[in-house]
């Protein structure tokens, strides 16, 4: 069958899976958009059936141009085909041909990228998803990996779960996949270590990894040998293996989901049970933003930055 190219050869009016195929825009994604900003605004026709008007292919192969030059999707999906033109300061019409997006292409910008991921996500494309992992973390580093892309990930499919766009499931799988494939990494680089040691843990009640994981990934750049305890350790657990193990360093991850005078306290705990030569670092959202003797975090290139300080 001829593929349809041209608007004239087009219905008027398209159903979701031909606003995808003809624009390259996954189906989640035009769900999710039409949701959350109110475009691609589908119309019911008389027969009862949902309807995209076909001049939003051209719209939203303009959209498509603008996440490729790094523009969110919460500042251009809602724009005018016009407008889009006018951001991009594009002197030629959007091209009539369908878009087809490769994905972990090396044009593919961060926003498109994360928008793809989603899109991969609904539709449970685990290895799809894995390929694009290795490929960003061998083309733009770890540290760039994580920061440019698995932190926005994880708060795309955060917002996702609370605005209703994914489902628990979804969220499930999406964060499974992300700490094995951190875990894989950092487990990698830490094998052959033989440097002072570092433990690695959560504080108690503290049911997610994915901080943590992303601190042992930053740390296994360095010759650091980690020692994972993982999420919800007890205090008294995480004194004690810092001083079995001897090491230099503890990290601590706090997303924010504990109670932050609860926080302080497990904190101040640790730090009178250890020896005031083992230096301590913790990070996340839910980590004070002073604390004494403690060294606090809120972002991974300052921790970075310690962490390479403490190995000199």
């Amino acid at each position: 069958m001829r593929k349809v190219t041209n608007l004239t050869e087009m219905e008027d009016y398209l159903s979701i899976g031909q606003l995808a195929r003809f624009t390259g825009v996954g189906i989640h994604t035009l769900r999710a958009w039409e949701k959350r900003y109110g475009a691609p605004r589908s119309q019911r026709l008389s027969s009862g059936h949902r309807r995209f008007p076909k001049e939003e292919v051209l719209r939203l192969r303009a959209v498509s141009r603008a996440l490729e030059s790094g523009y969110r999707p919460g500042n251009v999906a809602a724009k005018t085909l016009e407008e889009i033109e006018g951001l991009l300061g594009a002197q030629d019409p959007v091209s009539l041909e369908p878009k087809h997006s490769h994905f972990g292409s090396t044009q593919e910008s961060r926003e498109m990228t994360l928008e793809n991921w989603m899109e991969d996500i609904a539709q449970y494309r685990e290895g799809v998803i894995r390929h694009s992992f290795h490929d960003l973390w061998n083309r733009v580093g770890p540290l760039n990996f994580l920061v440019g892309y698995i932190v926005p990930f994880i708060e795309k499919i955060g917002d996702g779960w609370c605005d209703g766009d994914v489902t628990i499931g979804q969220e499930h799988f999406a964060t499974q996949l992300t700490n094995n494939f951190l875990s894989s990494k950092w487990r990698q680089l830490n094998i052959r270590k033989d440097g002072p040691k570092i433990v690695l843990a959560t504080l108690p009640e503290e049911t997610h990894s994915i901080g943590i994981l992303m601190c042992a990934v930053v740390t296994s750049l360095t010759n650091f040998k980690i020692v994972f305890l993982g999420p919800d350790t007890p205090v008294k657990d995480i004194v004690k293996t810092t001083k079995n193990c001897q090491a230099r360093l503890l990290g601590l991850s706090a997303s924010g989901c504990v109670d932050s005078r609860k926080t302080i306290n497990q904190l101040g705990q640790i730090r009178r049970g250890l020896d005031k030569k083992t230096n301590i670092a913790v990070g996340g959202k839910g980590a004070p933003g002073v604390s004494s003797g403690i060294a606090c975090f809120d972002n991974l290139p300052d921790y970075y930055k310690w962490i390479n300080k403490m190995e000199e």
